[in-house]
């Protein structure tokens, strides 16, 4: 019998060691919208090229930028170094590469030839991969010895 109370109990108290109070969450705040400036990205459930894809969306596609209060009362809006943005599009909360995105609207390949764009008869799996090669893509100087 003590065996059993003593079990019972035990895994009681790991249960609400388990469980994070509503509490002690971190919170989001929309601190600005910014818009997406290439033919297609993802967003991601990480601070990671390679994390899981959230959605996939267009060029000037518009995203809430948050910042997170964690429970300490901190806030940050950048992370990994200033490289990764917490962000909001739709029902999605997650992450973008901040250099994809800018204050305003930019003149999209999508815009500029929708008929070219529309021939193409790009399906939703095209677009996704289209996003991952997207966030593959280095931009930038070669940190390569050299001139």
């Amino acid at each position: 019998m003590n065996f059993k109370f003593l079990l019972k109990n035990i895994l009681l108290i790991t249960t609400f060691i388990a469980i994070k109070p509503v509490w002690a969450q971190e919170k989001r705040v929309v601190v600005k919208v910014m818009y997406f400036n290439e033919m297609m990205g993802n967003v991601h459930q990480n601070t990671s090229r390679y994390s899981q894809t959230l959605t996939t969306i267009s060029c000037n596609h518009p995203v809430k930028v948050q910042k997170i209060v964690g429970v300490d009362k901190k806030e940050q809006v950048s992370f990994g170094n200033g490289e990764w943005l917490a962000v909001n599009v739709g029902p999605y909360d997650g992450y973008i590469l901040s250099g994809l995105l800018s204050d305003k609207k930019q003149e999209c390949f999508q815009d500029r030839f929708p008929k070219f764009f529309d021939e193409m008869q790009l399906s939703l799996t095209d677009l996704y991969y289209l996003g991952r090669l997207n966030d593959q893509y280095m931009t930038g100087k070669s940190k390569a010895g050299g001139e």
